[in-house]
């Protein structure tokens, strides 16, 4: 699109991308800043000249922009028949063979694979083995809570981060974004967590029992991170079904097996 105004919040503090400049220090921890001295800041630490696609620009009322030729409405600009989410189906054993089974390019990050038994990237409805996928998360997401369980065992439980981001906003001045990272890293199942490769982004690392856990990898094994349906609606967490994972999930799969037998699906890795 032709480049535009895309306008930040009102006002700096809150910002997300803010907070994270002023977490590491490349932003005074102010919660007065205005975005003049943001932009300011920015244009002398990283050097964005005008023109730039990251320049930060400030108008006359000190409303802050950033010139974009985003298109709003668009969803990716690019994809692959499997990539990253390469054999994200399953189908069934007997259906080995079948020249209607859909294989596209397997990604080098791929998380299954050529390995994923019985994987396709698609096929007719009747051909895919919905159950067996779930089956297969569900059982994986069960051992890892497992190796979760064995790692921090003995340890106190955790608070999540919502918990101290709700003190630092309760009372900003006496407990700043700093002191909060530190004292939610200073917990011992965090530390933990940190320390190993596989659980130190896993979100759910310190409240989800191992029932919910496997119960949300089973609801999520079939849909995608977003539905496009034969008519062209757009359907994702948010827009299309209500807010949320949950409600999400649960209108895709109820969708998914309720479709005829010969409706084709393909998954694909979109670059947006």
């Amino acid at each position: 699109m032709e480049p535009y105004r895309a306008y930040e919040a009102a006002a700096p503090s809150g910002t997300e991308w803010v907070e994270a400049l002023r977490r590491r220090a490349v932003l005074p921890d102010r919660d007065d800043l205005t975005w003049a001295q943001v932009a300011e800041t920015l244009h002398r630490v990283r050097g964005h000249e005008p023109g730039s696609e990251n320049h930060l620009y400030v108008d006359d009322e000190d409303r802050a922009y950033f010139l974009s030729a985003y298109n709003p409405n668009g969803k990716w600009d690019g994809y692959r028949v499997g990539g990253r989410w390469s054999a994200h189906f399953m189908h069934r054993p007997e259906a080995i063979g079948d020249p209607r089974l859909i294989t596209g390019q397997y990604g080098e990050t791929a998380e299954h694979g050529q390995a994923a038994a019985m994987g396709c990237d698609g096929g007719p409805r009747a051909l895919l083995d919905f159950d067996a996928l779930r089956e297969r998360e569900g059982a994986l997401a069960g051992e890892r809570h497992d190796r979760w369980t064995a790692l921090v065992d003995g340890l106190p439980e955790a608070q999540p981060w919502d918990f101290f981001l709700a003190r630092h906003r309760a009372d900003e001045s006496r407990y700043p974004i700093s002191r909060t990272q530190e004292d939610y890293d200073a917990q011992a199942r965090r530390r933990a967590a940190l320390s190993s490769e596989e659980f130190r982004h896993w979100p759910g690392e310190f409240s989800l029992s191992r029932e919910q856990y496997v119960a949300e990898a089973r609801d999520d094994a079939v849909p995608g991170d977003a539905l496009l349906l034969p008519d062209g609606t757009w359907m994702e967490p948010g827009e299309g079904v209500e807010d949320g994972r949950a409600a999400y999930t649960r209108v895709v799969n109820e969708y998914l097996d309720g479709l005829d037998g010969d409706v084709v699906l393909v998954a694909v890795h979109c670059h947006g």
